[in-house]
């Protein structure tokens, strides 16, 4: 009789307004299992440390969280699927530049507002790009594969598996002054596929991805697209240290919602994040697979994502890109 008057009340006070529901499931979150949606496949980089964030989530809440990977149309399926999901926190992308800064720039229409739609949460880490080639190809360094470039009638082909790879090839064929013909991949899994049966004659490809195959001896790099040599590839040189100037470009990984999520549901899930990118196992994985942490928070996260917008803007315009 006591619960019945109670749960009477409570009712009462929620339709008169006297109850934010907000706030309760803001003081509840998460009292369920958590969807991470990744725009890119199994075995990509994203996937890779979405996988470990999902685990340090469910280690840190208790809850049970779900990896979903929604490759295509260059992650905007990945995007629309979030949005089309409740603004309670409890579906979360686990997105890139290419969905929030890169795509508003290669698509004469976009499916949604990368700033309007999503609202930062964390960032979680920073990664380049990587020529790389299987062994047998003919160019040992960056400049023997322009001489290469120039001397062929026919265009030497690249494989993307996203857009940070498609981007820095296109600005890397730019820079170098040579014509090359792009193969798009689903993801980075098949484009190095094809890289090492020959279909293609390369790829830039993110350290993550191509890690195995480099310390297998099947995939040979030949320059990395930071501004700095990566630690795990000591002797590959950056492309401005192998010549080709202005052509640096590194990816980012991040989390968002959709925009109306609950204040306090975004500072609740940001602070897990940012625990799981600032613990020292996270930071040493990072470090091996060529990326960098990104412990941003929400405010600083979304100022990144403006500036990367406005540079993949000058990417397009650059690399003269043609817009789909």
């Amino acid at each position: 009789m006591r619960l019945r008057i109670a749960i009477a009340i409570w009712l009462v006070a929620a339709l008169t307004g006297t109850v934010d529901w907000r706030q309760a499931s803001a003081e509840s979150y998460p009292s369920r299992r958590i969807n991470l949606i990744v725009p890119f496949p199994a075995g990509s980089a994203t996937d890779a440390v979405t996988r470990r964030l999902a685990e340090s989530i469910r280690i840190e809440t208790g809850v049970t969280v779900l990896v979903e990977n929604k490759p295509g149309a260059d992650g905007n399926l990945a995007a629309l699927a979030v949005l089309k999901a409740d603004a309670d926190g409890y579906t979360v992308f686990v997105t890139t530049n290419s969905t929030q800064a890169a795509n508003i720039n290669l698509f004469n229409a976009m499916p949604y507002d990368p700033k309007a739609d999503f609202a930062p949460v964390a960032g979680i880490m920073t990664i380049p790009m990587m020529l790389a080639v299987k062994p047998e190809f003919p160019a040992k360094t960056v400049a023997e594969f322009i001489t290469l470039a120039k001397s062929r009638q026919k265009p030497l082909s690249f494989g993307s598996g996203n857009t940070s790879s498609r981007g820095a090839a296109e600005l890397f064929r730019s820079r170098a002054g040579i014509e090359m013909q792009h193969v798009p991949y689903r993801g980075m899994p098949q484009a190095l596929t094809d890289v090492l049966a020959g279909e293609v004659d390369c790829v830039f490809a993110d350290p993550a991805s191509a890690q195995g195959l480099i310390q297998d001896g099947r995939l040979r790099v030949l320059a990395v697209t930071s501004s700095e040599r990566l630690a795990g590839l000591p002797d590959v040189p950056t492309l401005a240290q192998a010549g080709l100037f202005g052509a640096e470009l590194s990816a980012w990984v991040g989390v968002l919602v959709r925009s109306g999520t609950p204040s306090d549901i975004v500072t609740k899930l940001g602070q897990v994040v940012l625990g799981f990118v600032n613990n020292k196992d996270t930071v040493v994985y990072l470090e091996s697979v060529g990326a960098k942490p990104f412990p941003a928070g929400p405010d600083e996260l979304g100022k990144f994502e403006e500036a990367d917008t406005r540079r993949w803007a000058e990417i397009v315009e650059i690399a003269k890109i043609e817009k789909k």
